[in-house]
């Protein structure tokens, strides 16, 4: 499986107080996230980052995964084929 860099834009909130005028001045989270590329189609992007063990099928097992919306990507670089 490759291994990726993908770079892409999140969504944050908060329970802190804050005025109207400085949340107008938030903007999207800078995220980026490495991982085992387990699928990229139109909708998302799914990244595995702790693979152990194979089910009776020989299907590999999965820890810990992400997927992203692929509307909130800006890059994927490949870091390793």
């Amino acid at each position: 499986m490759k291994i990726v860099e993908v770079e892409w834009i999140d969504a944050h909130s908060s329970m802190d107080a804050m005025t109207i005028s400085d949340l107008e001045k938030q903007k999207p989270f800078l995220t980026k996230s490495c991982g085992y590329l387990i699928k990229e189609d139109e909708e998302k992007i799914i990244l595995g980052f702790m693979l152990f063990g194979f089910n009776i099928n020989d299907e590999p097992l999965l820890k810990h995964y992400q997927v992203i919306p692929k509307g909130m990507v800006k890059k994927i670089k490949v870091i390793r084929e």
